[in-house]
Protein backbone atom coordinates (compact mmCIF):
# COMPACT_ATOMS: atom_id res chain seq x y z
CA UNK A 1 0.00 0.00 0.00
CA UNK A 2 1.45 3.72 -0.84
CA UNK A 3 2.81 5.77 2.16
CA UNK A 4 0.50 9.27 2.42
CA UNK A 5 1.53 12.12 0.69
CA UNK A 6 3.19 14.29 2.77
CA UNK A 7 2.43 17.36 4.11
CA UNK A 8 3.59 20.74 2.94
CA UNK A 9 5.50 21.98 5.69
CA UNK A 10 6.28 20.66 8.96
CA UNK A 11 3.54 20.11 11.86
CA UNK A 12 5.07 21.78 14.86
CA UNK A 13 2.80 21.95 18.42
CA UNK A 14 2.50 25.48 19.33
CA UNK A 15 4.57 26.73 22.39
CA UNK A 16 2.59 27.34 25.63
CA UNK A 17 3.32 31.40 26.33
CA UNK A 18 5.74 31.89 29.73
CA UNK A 19 4.43 32.43 32.96
CA UNK A 20 4.21 36.25 33.42
CA UNK A 21 5.80 36.12 36.97
CA UNK A 22 8.32 33.30 38.01
CA UNK A 23 6.55 30.63 40.45
CA UNK A 24 7.32 31.33 44.06
CA UNK A 25 9.77 29.37 45.50
CA UNK A 26 8.44 26.29 47.93
CA UNK A 27 8.10 26.96 51.22
CA UNK A 28 10.16 24.81 53.73
CA UNK A 29 10.40 24.70 57.90
CA UNK A 30 13.66 25.16 59.16
CA UNK A 31 16.16 22.85 60.50
CA UNK A 32 15.69 21.18 63.71
CA UNK A 33 18.21 22.76 66.39
CA UNK A 34 20.43 19.59 67.51
CA UNK A 35 22.62 21.99 69.52
CA UNK A 36 21.21 22.31 73.18
CA UNK A 37 18.83 19.23 72.66
CA UNK A 38 18.13 17.87 76.05
CA UNK A 39 18.10 14.31 77.10
CA UNK A 40 15.08 12.65 78.84
CA UNK A 41 14.90 8.95 80.50
CA UNK A 42 11.30 7.38 79.16
CA UNK A 43 10.86 4.47 81.66
CA UNK A 44 7.99 3.07 79.18
CA UNK A 45 11.06 2.49 76.37
CA UNK A 46 14.08 2.24 79.00
CA UNK A 47 16.01 4.77 76.86
CA UNK A 48 17.14 7.80 76.75
CA UNK A 49 15.75 10.00 74.15
CA UNK A 50 15.95 13.67 72.77
CA UNK A 51 13.02 13.86 70.59
CA UNK A 52 10.21 14.46 72.93
CA UNK A 53 9.95 16.84 75.70
CA UNK A 54 7.60 15.23 78.10
CA UNK A 55 6.13 17.07 80.75
CA UNK A 56 7.54 16.90 84.66
CA UNK A 57 10.86 15.27 83.70
CA UNK A 58 14.02 15.72 84.77
CA UNK A 59 16.39 16.27 81.87
CA UNK A 60 20.07 16.17 80.90
CA UNK A 61 22.06 17.91 79.39
CA UNK A 62 24.28 14.98 77.80
CA UNK A 63 22.95 11.25 76.79
CA UNK A 64 26.11 10.08 79.08
CA UNK A 65 24.86 12.00 82.11
CA UNK A 66 20.87 10.59 80.98
CA UNK A 67 22.78 7.30 81.62
CA UNK A 68 24.89 7.20 83.90
CA UNK A 69 21.80 8.81 86.29
CA UNK A 70 19.35 5.95 84.76
CA UNK A 71 21.60 2.97 83.74
CA UNK A 72 23.64 2.66 87.09
CA UNK A 73 26.78 4.48 86.20
CA UNK A 74 26.66 3.14 82.57
CA UNK A 75 28.42 5.91 80.24
CA UNK A 76 26.41 4.69 77.75
CA UNK A 77 22.97 3.56 77.23
CA UNK A 78 20.22 2.27 74.54
CA UNK A 79 19.12 5.69 73.19
CA UNK A 80 17.37 7.15 70.56
CA UNK A 81 19.14 10.58 69.15
CA UNK A 82 16.59 12.66 66.48
CA UNK A 83 19.84 14.37 65.31
CA UNK A 84 21.17 10.82 64.06
CA UNK A 85 18.48 8.26 64.21
CA UNK A 86 19.72 4.65 64.12
CA UNK A 87 19.34 1.64 66.34
CA UNK A 88 21.05 1.57 69.43
CA UNK A 89 22.60 -1.00 70.40
CA UNK A 90 22.97 -2.28 66.91
CA UNK A 91 20.15 -5.71 66.89
CA UNK A 92 23.03 -7.83 66.34
CA UNK A 93 26.10 -8.24 64.65
CA UNK A 94 26.43 -8.34 60.82
CA UNK A 95 27.30 -12.12 59.60
CA UNK A 96 30.69 -13.08 58.71
CA UNK A 97 31.02 -12.70 54.79
CA UNK A 98 30.49 -15.46 52.53
CA UNK A 99 33.31 -16.45 50.72
CA UNK A 100 34.65 -16.01 47.64
CA UNK A 101 33.45 -17.99 44.59
CA UNK A 102 35.32 -21.16 42.97
CA UNK A 103 36.59 -20.71 40.25
CA UNK A 104 35.59 -24.45 39.29
CA UNK A 105 32.28 -26.02 40.07
CA UNK A 106 31.85 -28.03 43.55
CA UNK A 107 31.46 -32.03 42.16
CA UNK A 108 28.73 -31.87 45.40
CA UNK A 109 26.35 -29.16 46.72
Amino acid sequence: EPTPEPTPAPVVPETPEPTPEPTPAPITSAPTNCDGRKWYYVLDLDKCVNDIDPDNQLAFDSLQNCCFVNFEGALTCDSYDMCAPSASPSVSPTPEPTPEPSPEPTPEP
